[in-house]
């Protein structure tokens, strides 16, 4: 990543980290699946995050196809307002059990 500075590339990497992050967090979850709130205070008490916002990761994810919402009205920016649960899909699972690669997600 050289024609990046290093603050962009920094927050990339960390972006990453985030991304992996959930898809690590709903493998252990009941069934592949949690509620957006356990996800958000889990990253807070782990000083990942300072504020619930995780919605840009939520939409990453599921435009990737590996999480869903269990409730088809509830958007990645609606999520945690409304309590969502999210779902592992089977592309999800692949990618935590390292059968698939995707370079914007650190697993």
């Amino acid at each position: 990543m050289g024609f990046l500075d290093d603050a962009t590339e920094q927050e990339v990497e960390l972006n990453k980290a985030l991304r992996g992050y959930i898809l690590r967090a709903l493998a252990r979850g009941n069934n592949g699946a949690l509620l957006v709130r356990q996800i958000v205070n889990a990253m807070m008490a782990d000083n990942l995050i300072v504020t619930p916002d995780i919605s840009k990761h939520l939409k990453y994810l599921q435009d990737g196809g590996y999480i869903e919402f269990t409730d088809r009205r509830v958007t990645a920016y609606t999520a945690y307002s409304k309590d969502a649960v999210i779902q592992l899909t089977k592309k999800g699972t692949d990618l935590v059990e390292d059968t698939i690669q995707d370079g914007g997600i650190n697993v």
